[in-house]
């Protein structure tokens, strides 16, 4: 008997979140996307704490009732800083998108999170809790290089039994040459601009944005160009460049590739592309020119993006590198008109 693909479909994802909702929750522990340095060795510690999948809104995250609870325990090596408050915020999987709400307090290196009011998988506070935590304000400082687990113990109710959620986070010997982070501070706070779905063969309504750090400090200048692959096959997607003599366009040569875009598309797809905004003139806006959302200058760093998307259905993955430093991988879902 032949099954639907539709209903396979289904099953699996029903058979996927019952095991969800009883097996252990792993995490993804890495630096902020607002710091370069959150993560390494004597510097203030500046951490998240993600499920699988975090940024997918169209993954349910955890849903809490009013006294629920995550506990968190971060190693001996972990500096408390006594004179910081516990400074921690609970997103719902993407930046800028806190859901309420919770009061946070710690005993010695043990940070506990309560929430005050009831939070869902949807509605306002959809698609729920995605990021357990992330800790910030100084409250701790990291200890010295190396592998180190953090583990959590997480009550959706009062008296309900723990669910564990554990992972490890590396601290690093020197801040990173370089490094990328994705970041909503072009949107309305709470928006996000990972996971947009729109027409084949159309821009993306929201722009994808970006934080650019090289040597610890922003990184400025810096534009999306066409794909070379003759000279730089592994970026299929578009080139990262840096204007270099300030003249407000990108020329190769001339100017300097710090990077690029790995494309990803459905097979077959053609016409997708990634590219910069341009102003009435038609020069590029380059990082580090475009105000935040409610911001009245520049964010330093700060990269725009308009992503096309192709001529086929599916989802559209481009993963976004800095030479030297990481990358991100975007997704933006294309349906048929």
């Amino acid at each position: 008997m032949r099954i639907p693909l539709r209903l396979l479909t289904l099953v699996a994802l029903a058979t996927s979140s019952a095991v969800a909702q009883d097996a252990a929750l792993p995490l993804t522990i890495a630096p902020s996307p607002v710091t370069t340095d959150g993560n390494v060795a004597a510097f203030p510690t500046d951490l998240i704490l993600m499920l699988p999948q975090a940024g997918d809104a169209q993954v349910a995250g955890l849903a809490f009732d009013t006294g629920g609870s995550i506990t968190i325990t971060l190693p001996p090596a972990f500096t408390r800083v006594s004179e910081r408050p516990i400074n921690v915020a609970v997103p719902r999987g993407w930046p800028q998108a806190d859901v309420c709400c919770y009061v946070a307090s710690a005993v010695g290196n043990v940070l506990t999170i309560t929430f005050t009011t009831p939070v869902r998988t949807d509605g306002p506070d959809a698609p729920g809790v995605k990021i357990l935590a992330h800790i910030r304000g100084g409250a701790f400082r990291n200890p010295s290089a190396g592998t180190y687990p953090i583990v959590a113990q997480v009550r959706g109710a009062p008296g309900a039994s723990a669910r564990t959620a554990s992972g490890t986070v590396t601290i690093l010997a020197a801040v990173p040459d370089a490094r990328i982070a994705p970041t909503n501070f072009l949107l309305t706070r709470g928006a996000n601009a990972n996971g947009q779905t729109v027409a084949v063969n159309r821009p993306a309504p929201a722009l994808l944005g970006f934080l650019l750090w090289q040597g610890g400090t922003p990184l400025n200048g810096v534009g999306v160009m066409p794909a070379q692959p003759k000279q730089y096959p592994r970026y299929t997607g578009g080139l990262l460049v840096r204007d270099v003599n300030g003249d407000g366009i990108l020329t190769l040569p001339g100017d300097k590739v710090v990077g690029g875009i790995i494309g990803k598309a459905p097979s077959g797809a053609t016409g997708q592309s990634a590219q910069s905004p341009v102003r009435g003139n038609g020069a590029p806006i380059l990082s580090g020119q475009l105000n935040g959302y409610g911001t009245t200058d520049p964010v330093a760093g700060l990269l725009p993006v308009r992503f096309t998307t192709g001529s086929k259905p599916g989802d559209y993955t481009p993963t976004f590198e800095l030479s030297g430093g990481n990358s991100v991988q975007i997704t933006v879902r294309a349906v048929l008109p």
